[in-house]
């Protein structure tokens, strides 16, 4: 049974030095892989525990400290993007804010010390469990949004608290989930397939119109990965059920479409109509305004994350009382200009060329492909979200960034894939491996 070989493939049967820090690697991945749409506040509290163990266990020096070259290379762009924000920060002190974005880079610097800790790791154990954590976490996470389309919103929000968030969230790992498409597991198929229609309907009910944008990049990033792979033949039962999962995802898009094209036609009207009016599409294009201009007053270094808001609000001369009360101005690569000008403009762009970087310099390999494939899904659902609403700046949406890009420098170019079932198979072996290394 699959849920007693997933157990068996988590918790390797032993006790030892290493065994247990390669046993932990899996939980983490896994349980991180599940929390993004059940509950996202989880994937920054895993965050930070792995850091917090990870520092720890090397100044215990309970396992080497080694990066490989493109390790090096990845870590640089993340620190360039933390220091480009230290420094808007400090140029541009405010005190009652200052130590909130300070505290914000420190997961950033996760990638120097959770690395070596996954090397200890077998190559080819881990990518499993996060694929795999993406299904069952997205089957899980529509149940969530059922209950609260029914019950207690318009959209839904899933454990990410923010719609938009959650959008996000769900078309990213509902996709990853059917890279276990080709997987010689009948049970992980269902997954991958079923999580796959079910991060879709998440991100239909959340009604983030930026995620449905997604979607077609993905298609064509999962095609190219999945046509190289061998699937398995597929039976009439499986037909059939495709064919519903497909008409349940195209109905329930269509009618999200439809309400929040209504939507938009209506804050269209109201542009003109009652131009005093803030709506959703109108707020928008404040902030988009007020960040511009924001930013060519001060091009070169910013005004500081800690300053944003009110130097978008000042640009756009709004009357006391009439600020617009946003956090960020709803386009990641406009936050950065604002916070950290030309510069901050580099170092957003040097986070997202990170896990790119740790995919594309690996060997030739089906690890390569599967880590290519990751990297280009993940970059492309942040930055074509991110156009519209909120990239980095946001504790979960750092969090998986930044543990997925640590997840693809530790994948190895030439490992071969390997299902759950395969992976609990190999326990044994794994423990004997490992148990050697303690010598």
């Amino acid at each position: 049974m699959f849920p007693d070989q997933l157990t068996k493939a988590l918790l390797i049967p032993s006790k030892g030095h290493f065994v247990g820090i390669d046993r932990n690697n899996r939980i983490f991945t896994f349980v991180f892989a599940l929390f993004p749409g059940l509950l996202a506040s989880g994937t920054s509290v895993t965050l930070v525990c792995a850091l917090t163990w990870a520092v720890i266990s090397l100044v215990t020096k309970r396992f080497p400290f080694e990066l490989t070259r493109t390790d090096k290379i990845v870590a640089s762009c993340i620190t360039f993007y933390v220091l480009t924000t230290l420094l808007s920060v400090v140029m541009h002190p405010n005190a009652s804010d200052d130590k909130t974005f300070l505290l914000k880079m420190i997961p950033f610097l996760a990638v120097w010390f959770v690395i070596p800790r996954l090397r200890v790791s077998i190559a080819g154990r881990l990518l499993p469990f996060l694929i795999t954590g993406a299904g069952i976490g997205m089957i899980g996470s529509l149940i969530f949004s059922i209950i609260q389309i029914a019950f207690l919103s318009a959209r839904a929000e899933g454990g990410a608290g923010n719609a938009a968030v959650f959008g996000l969230f769900t078309v990213l790992f509902g996709s990853i989930s059917l890279l276990n498409a080709h997987s010689e597991s009948k049970t992980e198929r269902i997954i991958a397939v079923a999580g796959f229609a079910c991060g879709l309907l998440c991100a239909f009910l959340s009604g983030t119109r930026s995620a449905w944008l997604v979607m077609p990049f993905n298609f064509a990033i999962l095609f190219w990965y999945l046509r190289g792979q061998d699937l398995p033949a597929i039976s009439r039962t499986i037909k059939i059920a495709l064919a519903i999962l497909i008409v349940a995802v195209l109905a329930i898009a269509g009618m999200k479409v439809k309400e929040r094209y209504e939507a938009l036609e209506v804050d269209i009207s109201q542009l003109d109509e009652t131009p005093s009016k803030v709506s959703s599409l109108k707020a928008r294009l404040l902030l988009w305004e007020g960040g511009v201009k924001a930013f060519l007053q001060a091009p070169l270094i910013g005004h500081g994350p800690q300053n944003r808001m009110d130097k978008v609000n000042s640009a756009l001369n709004m009357p006391a009382g009439k600020e617009l009360s946003f956090t960020h101005v709803h386009n990641g690569f406009l936050n950065a200009a604002v916070d950290g000008g030309i510069v901050g403009l580099l170092g957003i762009l040097a986070l997202l060329s990170a896990p790119l970087i740790a995919a594309w310099r690996k060997p030739s390999g089906p690890g390569r492909d599967i880590a290519i494939a990751v990297s280009l899904l993940l970059v492309t659902s942040y930055v074509v979200t991110g156009m519209f609403g909120i990239m980095f700046g946001h504790d979960a949406t750092d969090a998986v960034f930044i543990y997925l890009t640590i997840v693809l420098c530790w994948i190895a170019g030439e490992s071969a894939y390997l299902s759950v079932p395969q992976v609990a198979m190999q326990a044994e072996t794994d423990k004997a491996v490992l148990g050697k290394r303690t010598s």
